[in-house]
């Protein structure tokens, strides 16, 4: 995770630093076990007005660096508990220049009861999906995800650190500069996955 040293002066200096994917919000003071809430994607028609995002999205703003990311569907036939399809998405090879994105993230950080040390966790923001995500797949007529990850290029990224207020904007759109190349990666080629 990237985040600024300054949240209110962001182009001051950035720190990057390993953080609990599954955000718990700063005031949970209980152990982490007993924080239930589903905070590993915040949804951007709500993220200004959700208890567990209102006080990151306004203060404490992320980028997620990542080169490409896995997505999984029902492939033709699946049954409930066989192993879905694994698509990896990743940029046009003519845009190189995008090869590393960034997810727009919120973090926060909690002191809980069974941490000695306080717990920096972070989430995505996620919106309506753009073409590549809602598009029905010719095989199964179904589309590969309902919601999506909010993908920024380094520019817009820098943007989305800025705390100016405006920042909400840069998520409109679903499709990143460069566009998304949707590609399967059978389990077969990543043991361990």
């Amino acid at each position: 995770m990237i985040r600024a040293f300054d949240p209110a002066d962001p182009m001051a200096g950035f720190e990057g630093l390993e953080a609990r994917w599954w955000m718990v919000p700063f005031f949970h003071k209980g152990p982490v076990s007993a924080w239930k809430a589903m905070c590993t994607n915040a949804r951007l028609e709500t993220v200004e007005t959700t208890a567990a995002f209102r006080e990151p999205y306004k203060r404490r703003l992320a980028l997620i660096p990542f080169s490409s990311f896995i997505e999984y569907d029902d492939p033709p036939g699946w049954k409930k508990g066989e192993k879905k399809r694994r698509w990896e998405i990743a940029w046009p090879q003519q845009h190189e220049r995008y090869h590393v994105r960034f997810f727009a993230g919120l973090w926060d950080t909690a002191h809980p009861a069974d941490h000695d040390e306080p717990l920096t966790s972070f989430t995505f923001v996620t919106g309506e999906p753009g073409p590549v995500f809602s598009m029905p797949r010719p095989d199964t007529g179904k589309p590969l995800h309902t919601r999506q990850a909010r993908v920024l290029p380094l520019a817009q990224g820098m943007d989305w650190l800025r705390l100016d207020g405006g920042v909400k904007a840069l998520l409109a759109d679903p499709e990143p500069a460069g566009g998304f190349v949707l590609t399967e990666r059978p389990r077969e080629l990543n043991a361990g996955d």
